[in-house]
């Protein structure tokens, strides 16, 4: 019975922390230094959308290849715009954040009804 209230409170304090930043810089999937005040819900969407963005520069020279590339930016840049967005809000006030999200195209999953080039561009 002594460890019951740590079980409890044990994945509340887990969970409180994983949107919390880390109190040190880290490495984007370029290599590139990124600052500690960037929450990890922000550094997440980061390593995804770089990978998504990198998968969308590359050429599907023959099908194999497309096939892959087709599934890899399904799985990556799929909802991202709406993340973006959501983010953006939820993290305005914090300076670093905002610079790192800032540096994402807004619409990169155009559908029917929804032309990229249509979207109005947020500042």
């Amino acid at each position: 019975m002594k460890w019951a209230p740590i079980t409890i409170l044990s994945p509340l304090f887990l969970t409180s922390c994983t949107t919390a930043a880390s109190s040190k810089p880290w490495l984007d999937n370029y290599n590139q230094p990124r600052s500690a005040e960037i929450p990890n819900e922000v550094r997440t969407f980061i390593i995804q959308r770089q990978g998504c963005d990198h998968f969308r520069g590359e050429i599907g020279y023959d099908m194999k290849r497309k096939k892959f590339l087709d599934k890899q930016i399904e799985k990556l840049c799929t909802g991202t715009d709406a993340r973006l967005s959501r983010l953006q809000v939820k993290y305005a006030t914090i300076p670093a954040a905002s610079k790192a999200l800032s540096e994402f195209e807004q619409c990169i999953e155009p559908f029917e009804g929804r032309d990229c080039n249509e979207v109005i561009w947020v500042e």
